[in-house]
Order: C-alpha cells, then sequence, then structure tokens
C-alpha cells in the first residue's frame, strides 16, 4: 500500500472553529470518531462544554480542549498557542456568517464589518497562526469553508458574497504557495445547509430562517463534516482541492425547487 493507502486521523490534533453548532460540532463529531485530539473554539462557552461531554461520553479515549473565545477577540491568538502548545494538524477554518438580505445601499454597516472581520479576517488569521506550526512539522491540513456564494452572486448578498469570493482566492494561493511542502490547503463550498446558519442571518428570526428551506430537502451539518472527513482521509499525495456541494433541490444560490407544502 505505502503511500497510497488512506491516511489515518488517528492522533491527529485537530482545531475547529465554530464547534460549538452546525458544521464544526457535526465535524468534532466526525473526527472525534477516527480518535483524533480535538481543540474545539468557540464564543459560547457552555454550548463548547457540552459538546465535549457528548464527545466524550460517546468516545472516551478523545482528548477535547476547548477554546472559548470570538476568533475576532486580540487575544485569541495567543489563547489559541497556549491550549495548543503550537502543534496543530488539521485545521478546520469553519467560523464565519452572513448578516442581512437587504440590497447594499439599505444594509447595516456593523453588519459588513462583522461579516468581513469574520468570513475574512479571522479566516487568514488563523491560517496565518496556524501554517508555520505545520510548515515546521513537515505536514499539514487546512479546510476553509467557503460557500457556492465563493463562486456564484445573488441580490441581497453583496458583503457575503464578496467575503466568500475572498476566502476562494485566498486559498487558492496558499494552496500555490505550500505545493510540495506535504501540506494541504483545501476548501468545501456548500449550498443551502439547514444549520442555525439562517436564524442568525436573520438575526433570531426563526420564522423567516425556517421559510429558507420550506417545500426542499436542503443539506445537513453532517453531510458536510462526512466530506470533509473524505478529504482529509485521502493519501497525502491526493489533495481534493474543493468541493462545491448543493442539495439536488438547488441548482444555483437563485435557482432552488420547491414543493408545495
Amino acid at each position: 500500500m505505502g503511500s497510497h493507502a488512506l491516511y489515518s486521523l488517528k492522533n491527529s490534533r485537530v482545531l475547529i472553529t465554530g464547534a460549538s453548532s452546525g458544521i464544526g460540532r457535526a465535524m468534532a463529531f466526525s473526527v472525534a470518531a477516527r480518535g483524533s485530539h480535538l481543540f474545539l473554539l468557540a464564543r459560547r462557552e457552555e454550548k463548547l462544554k457540552e459538546v465535549k461531554a457528548e464527545i466524550q461520553k460517546e468516545f472516551p479515549d478523545v482528548k477535547v480542549e476547548v477554546i472559548a473565545c470570538d476568533v475576532n477577540d486580540s487575544h485569541a491568538a495567543d489563547l489559541i498557542k497556549k491550549v495548543t502548545e503550537e502543534k496543530v494538524d488539521v485545521l478546520v477554518n469553519n467560523a464565519g456568517l452572513a448578516l442581512g438580505r437587504e440590497k447594499f445601499e439599505l444594509s447595516q454597516l456593523s453588519d459588513m464589518e462583522q461579516m468581513i472581520s469574520t468570513n475574512i479576517t479571522a479566516n487568514f488569521k488563523l491560517v496565518h497562526l496556524t501554517l508555520p506550526w505545520m510548515i515546521k512539522a513537515g505536514k499539514g491540513d487546512i479546510i476553509n469553508l467557503c460557500s457556492v456564494a465563493g463562486h456564484y452572486t445573488y441580490q441581497g448578498g453583496a458583503v457575503y458574497c464578496a467575503t466568500k469570493h475572498a476566502v476562494n482566492a485566498f486559498t487558492r494561493v496558499v494552496r500555490e504557495e505550500t505545493a510540495g511542502k506535504n501540506i494541504r490547503i483545501m476548501q468545501i463550498s456548500p449550498g443551502m445547509v439547514d444549520t442555525e446558519f439562517s436564524k442568525v442571518r436573520f438575526k433570531g428570526d426563526q420564522k423567516t430562517a425556517d421559510a429558507v428551506y420550506a417545500g426542499m430537502k436542503p443539506l445537513h451539518a453532517d453531510d458536510i463534516a462526512r466530506m470533509m472527513t473524505f478529504m482529509l482521509e485521502q493519501p497525502r499525495h491526493v489533495v481534493i482541492d474543493e468541493i462545491i456541494t448543493m442539495p439536488t433541490d438547488q441548482g444555483s444560490p437563485t435557482t432552488v425547487v420547491r414543493k408545495n407544502t
């Protein structure tokens, strides 16, 4: 088998941002099942502790450490360095959000700033922090959570689409810069996934959030986690640069087939 064997995640040190819910939480369970050592980062400490307890109940031998902070906080880097001891084999750069669906001239500047800070700046900072550790170790994997909005655009998503286009371009450049270093820079770009994404976008309006998925079957967090785990478990010489995935009821951000409900 040699170098063609599937890559084992057992004992890998995996840092997951946005790990308290949704895709981040699902990914934590997926890699825990493979025996990885987890560093789970999110703002909500209580939620993180709940995830940790659930994982350790199901996988008693898995080590789980929580890092409760906002990825935008000035002290986040120091906290991550301290907890991880500056050693991470895998970074799942999952934290991100969309806010509002207004046309740009009607949007809130505070929403714009938060999307740019979380989706772009924090993402870039996490890579800037962990990539040198991987280069020093001679191996590593980074998966950036992008979106179909990084390839398409739609009305009401000017800033969100722009942030995901930035992540797309950033990921591709870092991929080029690290070629030949046994480091895999990858991204996954989902369409509609039923998580807290829409509830956050509509600022807690559950009814409006539920309407996003009415009459169609969206993807679920477990679907995305399964695909990301597949990317990581490929032999070391295989890089899956990107997976673009949408539910069968979606053809693009603006093409969604809904059945009468």
